[in-house]
């Protein structure tokens, strides 16, 4: 028994399925399967129960996991102990493609300082797992006002900390082939009309619509969803070669703004809005560099104006970006 196969087993519990948990720890399915039955052959206990759909945890393995999660935390704790002196930063983020970009430009400018980066563009889902088994030091995520409702349930049962970094509108992002292409502003009714490609998020399951609450953006585009992808580079050549939208956040939208032809418009009445923020885990300072960057990242939202051009019209939408301090 080693540390390896006791991070794949509580990876594998927590993420409910093999599949998921290689993706998180950047390995094969066929490797995370085996390396837990060697731990239950090892330790003469069935721990997970294969289903078609993923894998439960079994009552011997609910202790065992418990036992694991301890044992993790201490290896970590050693780990931090070496690597004190170090320069680490290791980040996560379901913020997008331009939050990407600042990053990338926060490291070069760090680049003289021997700093040490680990960088994942991954989802809100796996955000907190991520930090939970200390895989990653700081995650970056944006939501509105209803996504938050569950991923606070999610950061508490993690015992993460969340920090709000500001506020932002959602935008409607469309391609040439939609009928909203030209518009200069859209009525949040005229929402309805569309179908959207999405993100693939933890928002996205079926159960997330069971919560209370009114209809909202998000209802609209789970409702008429027509695809769900994990692949941003896809996502854009969808809104360019089809009808369907994506609405997301003005301030790092999942749309690549490298793409002149798709449109970002306001929408008219939209009164809710989009929190910016970041997680970290509960008891324990953020490694000095994650702290340098989030003062990096107020300083850029003050001096900057971001816009996404509406081209076709000629017109500004101006993310108005309010950061908390």
């Amino acid at each position: 028994m080693d540390l390896k196969q006791l991070q794949y087993f509580v990876v594998s519990v927590e993420s409910g399925s093999f599949k998921k948990a290689a993706e998180m720890l950047y390995t094969t399915q066929p490797h995370i399967s085996k390396s837990i039955k060697n731990l239950e052959t090892e330790l003469n206990v069935q721990l997970l129960e294969r289903k078609a759909r993923g894998v439960e945890v079994t009552e011997s393995g609910k202790k065992i996991y418990e036992y694991a999660c301890n044992m993790l935390v201490d290896a970590s704790r050693i780990h931090a102990a070496v690597e004190e002196d170090e320069k680490v930063l290791r980040v996560i983020s379901a913020a997008g493609d331009r939050f990407a970009t600042l990053f990338g430009a926060y490291c070069e400018g760090r680049a003289e300082k021997n700093l040490k980066v680990w960088y994942r563009d991954s989802t809100v889902e796996e955000i907190f797992p991520s930090l939970h088994h200390r895989t990653f030091d700081i995650g970056f995520f944006y939501a509105d006002q209803r996504q938050m409702i569950a991923y606070l349930q999610m950061i508490k049962r993690k015992h993460l900390e969340f920090t709000a970094l500001g506020q932002t509108e959602p935008i409607l992002y469309v391609g040439p082939q939609n009928p909203l292409y030209g518009a200069e502003s859209v009525a949040e009714r005229e929402l309805k009309s569309l179908k959207y490609v999405q993100i693939q998020d933890f928002y996205n399951r079926p159960e997330m619509h069971l919560m209370e609450g009114g209809m909202d953006y998000l209802d609209y585009q789970n409702q008429r969803q027509v695809m769900v992808t994990n692949n941003r580079s896809l996502l854009t050549q969808i809104i360019l070669t089809t009808s369907l939208a994506n609405i997301s956040s003005a301030r790092f939208p999942d749309i690549l703004t490298g793409s002149k032809d798709i449109h970002a418009i306001p929408i008219r009445g939209m009164k809710n809005r989009m929190t910016f923020a970041y997680v970290k885990r509960l008891h324990g300072d953020l490694p000095e560099e994650a702290k340098q960057f989030v003062r990096m990242f107020f300083a850029a939202a003050e001096a900057q104006t971001y816009r996404s051009e509406e081209r076709r019209v000629g017109k500004e939408c101006r993310s108005r970006w309010s950061p908390y301090h």
